[in-house]
Parts: structure tokens; sequence; C-alpha cells
């Protein structure tokens, strides 16, 4: 039975002109939400410079995809290999519109088989870190939910505890001396706590 391919709702454009890979498209392109393409003018580059880079004759190279990792984590993984190969500027076409086409395809066989590589290209591959990128690619996107659940709780909290808000009128001095992602923490719980009840009895009753 032929597997199922993934309905995917949005693209993710790499290797155009001040684009970059983010969390949101890292998660996205693993769980098969959004369809991958490579930027026409990094592809006619590649396909054009591929012949004058190469500065050896091409050999056989198989791509192994680590064990550990899940079906997700590997589409990862997959993912930032293809955006470390054309940022490199030194790769041909073929293998970056091979691992586009597997991603796009949403088999579950991820496997890249045999192909032919340069040895400027096995050097990328080798230092390319891809396993570490698209992990923490995806679990920064998750952690960033679950950053806005914290902030709910922390809130709750603060009315549970009678605390004094006042704490939370923390601002950016601007003069790099200030914690932002603290002040930012601050402020978001000043919104959650806009127009507590709770807390307007306790000011009232002088608790």
């Amino acid at each position: 039975m032929a597997d199922k391919k993934p309905k995917a709702s949005s693209v993710v454009t790499l290797g155009g002109k001040g684009s970059s890979l983010s969390a949101a498209s890292f998660f996205a392109v693993a769980n098969g939400l959004a369809q991958v393409r490579i930027d026409s003018s990094i592809l006619h580059k590649l396909k054009s410079s591929s012949s004058s880079n190469r500065k050896s004759p091409p050999v056989k190279f198989h791509i192994p995809i680590p064990k550990i990792l899940t079906f997700e984590e590997s589409r990862a993984f997959l993912l930032a290999l293809l955006n470390k190969l054309l940022l490199s500027g030194s790769a041909s076409a073929v293998l970056p519109v091979l691992i586009s086409d597997v991603l796009n395809a949403g088999s579950k066989n991820l496997d890249l088989g045999e192909v032919e590589v340069s040895a400027e290209e096995v050097g990328i591959l080798d230092k390319s870190c891809a396993c570490l990128y698209g992990i923490c690619g995806i679990l920064d996107y998750e952690s960033s939910a679950l950053s806005t659940i914290a902030d709910v709780v922390a809130a709750m909290s603060c009315e549970a505890s009678k605390a004094d808000v006042g704490a939370l009128n923390l601002m950016d001095s601007g003069d790099g001396l200030s914690v932002k992602d603290e002040v930012g923490v601050a402020s978001d719980l000043k919104v959650l706590l806009n127009g507590s009840q709770y807390l307007k009895f306790q000011k009232f009753m002088g608790v």
C-alpha cells in the first residue's frame, strides 16, 4: 500500500535573497504541513556553476539518517541539510533537488540512496550539524507554545498568592543593561492580569 501524501497548506522557500529558515518552518515541514521550494535564482546559480566548482571527480556517497531520530526529526534533518547545501554556494543542484523531492513526496521512506557528490559536497555534509539544527528547530517551535501556557499559569499564581503586581512595571532602558526577556515576560503578565477583579478587590481592601 502506497504511503499517503500529507496535505501541505503552505510553502517554505529556501535559498532566496534574505530568506531564513525559522523554527516554524522546521515544524511545518517536519510534520508535512508545508512543501519545500528552492528559489529559482539559487537553483539556476547552482546549475550554472556546478561544473566549474568541482575540483575533484564525483564519488558515490550515501547520506545516513541517524536511526535515533523520529520520522519528523528525520525530515527536519533533511531540511537543515538542504538549507546548508544551498547556503554553501559550492554544491551542485542535483542533491538539493533530490532532497526537496523526497520531502515533498510525503513518503515514509526518506532514504536518498547513493548519490554522486564531489569532495567539496562531502565536506559540507560531514560538517553540517544538520541533525542538531533540525531537532533544535522543532523544539524551539514547540517550546514557544509551552511558554504561553507558562505565562498564563504564572498570572494565575500571582492572583492566588496576592502578589504585588507593581513588580511587573519593568522598562527596557535601551542601554543594554536590562534583560529583555524579563521585560517581555513582565509585559505579558501585565496584559494577562489587566482587569483582574480579584487584584482590584485586594487593592481596595488594602491587602
